[in-house]
């Protein structure tokens, strides 16, 4: 019976009661092997070069890209340069407060 054929309900009934495969058995596939697998991982990976911990973390810090200008550089975001800034002044000042202090 072709793939296509539409089967009547006296057909199911009978292929059920005689147990014999309604549809053509689909095409089994060779054994991929672990190299061909990699492989295709890889590439599926390269393809997403939008996932990932790093991309992540850059995109917390970092604008959003621009996806009809992939080279071009991404500005810091507003809220990362505030959180800098303050941090650099915080360490400014940890560091001048320690080394003004009296030697003895």
């Amino acid at each position: 019976m072709a793939r296509n054929d539409i089967v009547s309900e006296a057909g199911l009934v009978g292929a059920l009661r005689r147990r014999r495969p309604i549809f053509a058995a689909p095409p089994i596939q060779a054994a991929t092997s672990l190299e061909e697998v990699d492989r295709e991982f890889c590439s599926a990976r390269r393809k997403r070069s939008d996932l990932g911990v790093w991309n992540h973390a850059l995109n917390l810090m970092l604008e959003s890209r621009n996806p009809f200008e992939p080279g071009r550089t991404r500005r810091p975001r507003l809220e990362a340069t505030v959180f800098g800034t303050l941090f650099a002044l915080v360490v400014i000042a940890v560091l001048a407060f320690n080394l003004a202090t009296p030697r003895s």
